[in-house]
């Protein structure tokens, strides 16, 4: 029978959670992989709890995923995978360039992934990369081949396992008790069809070329060994792995609709891209005395090389989509060991040791300079007369003195920017378990670190820049002013002026290393209590208990060399200082569930109570306590209602508590009080005076505040005062599996989370509208203009706060559906034809709101994207999947993966978020992807997988970037979200030897 439900669900080598999938009702359908028989155990340790017991009884909702599933959708990564859920959102994965760090993360409910706690075995995966202010553990440690089923609670889960499990667990089961070698091998590539004709004509239009109508790239495969033996007795096993894993970089250059960078023109899209153009650059001329802008130049490309006119963004944008990465290129090397011995009959010894190194390389466009200020001496022998008169014309720049410029410049021919991730990570676990009587016991102690290095190439010194700009002539020879050894002038100002050397001289790494690491203790003791009369007389099974003790020390790391730290490289903008912490945590938990009545007639069949209570002392942010509640109540015909609620925490991480506080410029044009006539000039109806002196602009100041054509100035840090976060979260589900149909279950759950005292860093611009539409006290003291002038960018003393802070707040609610159904087919003719199956998980939500200060406006993202939205917010998804087994040794699956549609959060009716945008940005249509895959057991142990993600090669939503409205599309899409590159090809083999 156990091996009956592994083909069922497709669960590798889950002969013990055989019963927790059925009730879960994985989306999953496939024929196991498993490596040997498994038994049939009627009671395991779900996730979302220590009390043993069977899913069906399982107060918390639970997702499973097979380990069988991953292999046979063709998944390399089990971010891909998780990401596959309704219930999940895209994060850090292979296909982020722009701000990657290299990792994989989760993000349930879209409430970020450091409010998603991850598990291997029910034990912490270790914080990931310090470069990220999440800290989010890191999913490329996991190798998917080992995987033998990952079990998702989406809800609040911090009385069971302690701080981050506020939107969920997501718990990674790994395979063990290997017997013989077995070999995995798969590969794959993506295989698109170019065939979006009104982007083609807009490339064409703007002479632009258009890619290749086939193409196949993107190769990506992997490789994984497994070897196990058992003890001569019986009482051990020693498993041990390897695995090797490679992606080849994809180039936005190869997809008609990335191959240019893409802006909203109305109702249709047009090629744009950067202001800082390669050939022409753009030259914006400030007064240095109004700091006004008095020109917005370019030099003009029909020569005689060194003229300028008016800068035309239609005409002179540099398109930067060619250069850049659509999916990184990827190698990950991992490896480890499992380990168990029984000493006795109720010790039982066991260690893990498990390592990854991964190399990543990001690429984007080109560095150069990106509207950087600079004093240039009017007597500059690279000027012409033509640019001596635009930049100097000015009547507060004296004869013979400097400009003031800001420069915008591409330098092509350094060829792209390139960022080399490295991470290495180890994590040993060792233990003693086993059980005396009704009681079991779990003691064990963990270490676990992160290594990262960070190698930023192809990028620009601005110090270095400025001293190739200043420049005089020598006898006839441009030289640089300050005569600094390589220094060679840094001619911009006339085409294709650049020289090599002046490339060589300006081109400068950024390097920094760091790391993470955790230590653990717990101990851990579960026991059945009915032989000490603690039995309800209405029930036949006693009270189950779990108590415990943990202590957790959390250590992080991080230093950028010189250039990184002062932010004195092009691309960064802003510095990125060393941090350096640590905390610790002491933890005493207890839960308890008891069936209070049992088989008392048809309407109480069971029904029992569970509660849990965890107190924490954090040596940096004090005590906290959360505890959970719920019930269960099972009914004749196989229906069973369950409710819980669960008051979770996180603790503030070390980003968060200690990165030391900097003055950084970022953004864009963002201060609506600025210009001449501020409702005109910023297009804001809300700029009126009386709002703008909520910011703090005086009524002298209004209507003449210098607009910034760079960025606006931004203290950032952390905060050693935070406290944590506090969530709220209800579920309330329906389980049926009715007898009168074998094989068949659903389960339906409303859930409802509340977050508060959010840890959240808000964007300057956020704090800025909403001081200026609501008056919100506490986002207006954020605000700090600058004496005299106003400004928000001249000067240290204008600025907006930006550090971490307990002020805000998130909620969300949905509907999460899930339902299964197997059965025998009909014989034909008899012939026994096999069995089918469904499988269908889908998520509606029904709000995703956040409010970013105390009194501030709630603005709801559910069906929106762009704007404070970020990435597309769906308000529904599901998975549908399809499945026959034959009695031939081939099974079949057909999945149906839907997203809807969204609308741009500019056309909200919410007035945060409601403003003018292009017609073309309105809509992001639904997508539905059709996957194949196949399965075939050649012999006893070889089998061979294949199919075809995204068959129809279905095109993602396309938008272009539009900064005024918050959109900021990668690829001129959202790759995380959407199958961007196309239908994947893939086949693997799986060996035992």
């Amino acid at each position: 029978m156990a091996r009956r439900c592994l083909v069922s669900l497709g669960l590798v080598g889950a002969g013990a959670a055989c019963l927790a999938a059925i009730w879960a009702g994985a989306a999953s359908g496939q024929a196991p992989s498993s490596e040997q028989p498994a038994p049939n155990v009627s009671e395991l340790v779900v996730t979302g709890s220590r009390i043993p017991q069977t899913n069906r009884d399982s107060v918390s909702p639970v997702v499973q995923i097979g380990g069988g599933q991953i292999k046979d959708e063709g998944l390399l990564r089990v971010e891909d995978a998780i990401n596959r859920l309704p219930q999940a959102f895209a994060d850090q994965n292979s296909t982020v360039t722009n701000g990657a760090t290299g990792t994989a993360t989760v993000n349930l409910r879209d409430l970020g992934p450091e409010r998603t706690l991850v598990l291997i075995d029910g034990k912490r995966l270790m914080p990931g990369d310090p470069t990220a202010g999440s800290v989010a553990p890191d999913l490329n440690f996991i190798p998917a081949a080992l995987v033998d089923r990952i079990d998702v609670v989406t809800g609040g889960a911090s009385a069971v396992y302690g701080s981050d499990a506020v939107a969920g667990v997501v718990n990674f089961i790994m395979k063990r008790n290997f017997s013989g070698v077995v070999i995995d091998a798969q590969g794959g590539a993506f295989n698109h069809s170019n065939d979006e004709t009104g982007i083609q004509s807009v490339l064409a239009a703007q002479g632009e070329p258009i890619p290749a109508r086939g193409i196949t790239d993107g190769f990506a495969g992997e490789i994984t060994v497994v070897a196990g033996v058992n003890a001569p007795d019986g009482r051990g096993n020693l498993t041990v792995y390897g695995a090797y894993r490679a992606a080849a970089p994809v180039t936005e250059a190869t997809r008609d609709f990335s191959a240019c960078a893409l802006t909203a023109n109305g109702p249709n899209l047009l090629c744009s891209g950067s202001t800082s153009s390669p050939a022409t650059g753009r030259f914006l001329v400030l007064d240095p005395a109004t700091f006004k802008l008095v020109g917005d130049l370019t030099l003009d490309p029909t020569g005689p090389g060194n003229t300028l006119r008016p800068f035309d963004r239609n005409r002179d944008a540099f398109n930067f989509g060619p250069f850049e990465y659509f999916q990184r290129a990827d190698r990950r090397w991992s490896a480890g060991v499992f380990a168990r011995y029984q000493v006795a009959p109720a010790v039982e010894l066991y260690a893990d040791g498990m390592f990854m190194y991964d190399d990543s390389t990001a690429q984007l466009a080109p560095s150069g300079l990106f509207g950087t200020p600079f004093n240039i001496a009017c007597a500059n022998p690279m000027l012409s007369a033509a640019e001596v008169q635009a930049f100097c014309a000015d009547a507060n720049v004296p004869p013979n003195g400097t400009a003031l410029v800001y420069i915008g410049h591409r330098d092509v021919n350094a060829g792209g920017r390139q960022y080399h991730l490295t991470h290495e990570d180890y994590r040993i676990v060792a233990g003693a378990r086993g059980a005396f009587g009704d009681w079991r016991y779990d003691v064990s102690a963990q270490f676990a670190s992160v290594a990262i290095s960070q190698v930023d190439l192809g990028d620009v010194s601005l110090t270095r820049a400025a001293d190739a700009l200043n420049v005089i002539s020598v006898g006839g020879k441009l030289v640089c002013a300050s005569g600094n050894p390589g220094c060679a002038p840094y001619d911009v100002f006339q085409l294709a002026g650049v020289s090599q050397a002046a490339l060589a001289y300006i081109g400068t790494p950024g390097r920094a290393t760091g790391g993470t690491t955790e230590a653990v203790v717990s101990a851990n003791l579960t026991g059945k209590l009915a032989r000490y009369g603690l039995k309800s007389p209405w029930a036949d099974d006693g009270a189950g208990v779990a108590i415990g003790a943990e202590w957790r020390r959390e250590s992080l790391d991080y230093a950028p060399d010189a250039e990184l730290a002062s932010g004195d490289l092009a691309s960064a903008g802003v510095g990125a200082p060393a941090v350096n912490g640590s905390f610790s945590v002491f933890e005493l938990y207890g839960e308890a569930r008891a069936p209070l009545v049992q088989a008392r007639g048809p309407l109480l069949e069971d029904f029992s109570v569970e509660g849990g209570y965890r107190y924490s002392w954090y040596s940096n942010a004090g005590q906290a306590q959360t505890y959970k509640a719920g019930l269960s109540w099972a009914m004749a015909g196989g229906v069973r209602l369950r409710a819980s609620f669960n008051h979770a925490v996180r603790a503030p991480n070390v980003v968060e508590l200690f990165t030391p506080t900097s003055l950084n410029v970022f953004g864009l044009d963002f201060d609506p009080c600025a210009g001449g006539n501020p409702v005109v000039d910023q297009m804001n109806p809300f700029a009126t005076p009386a709002n703008c002196a909520r910011t703090g602009v005086t009524a002298a100041q209004y209507g003449h505040i210098a607009p910034s054509p760079a960025g606006y100035n931004a203290l950032q840090g952390g905060n050693p005062n935070l406290r944590p976060e506090a969530a709220d979260t209800w579920t309330v589900g329906l389980v049926a599996t009715p007898a009168a149909l074998p094989g068949f279950d659903l389960t339906i759950d409303y859930y409802d989370i509340h977050v508060a005292n959010v840890i959240e860093m808000p964007s300057p611009d956020s704090v800025i509208e909403q001081c200026l539409e609501t008056g919100n006290p506490f986002l207006c003291a954020q605000i700090h203009r600058a004496p005299g002038t106003g400004s928000l960018w001249i000067g240290p003393d204008g600025y907006v706060s930006n550090l971490w802070e307990n002020a805000a707040s998130l909620s969300t609610r949905g509907l999460d559906v899930t339902t299964s159904y197997r059965r025998p087919l009909p014989s034909a003719r008899g012939h026994e034809l096999g069995s089918a199956s469904i499988n269908f998980i889908g998520t509606y939500l029904m709000a995703l709101t956040t409010v970013i200060a105390p009194g501030a406006a709630a603005y709801d993202c559910a069906g929106l994207y762009g704007s404070f939205c970020g990435d597309p917010v769906p308000r529904w998804r599901h998975v549908l999947r399809l499945g026959w087994e034959t009695p031939w040794n081939v099974d079949l699956w057909v999945s149906w993966r839907y997203i809807s549609s969204v609308v741009v959060a500019a056309a909200s009716p919410n007035p945060y978020l409601a403003t003018q945008f292009p017609p073309g940005d309105l809509r992001l249509g639904a997508r539905s992807y059709i996957d194949l895959d196949l399965d075939w057991r050649l012999t006893r142990r070889i089998r061979l997988r294949a199919g075809v993600n995204n068959v129809f090669d279905v095109d993602p939503p396309v938008v272009g970037t539009d900064f005024e409205q918050g959109v900021a599309a990668n690829s001129n899409t959202y790759p995380g979200v959407y199958d961007a590159l196309g239908r994947w090809l893939f086949v693997g083999l799986t060996v035992r030897i």
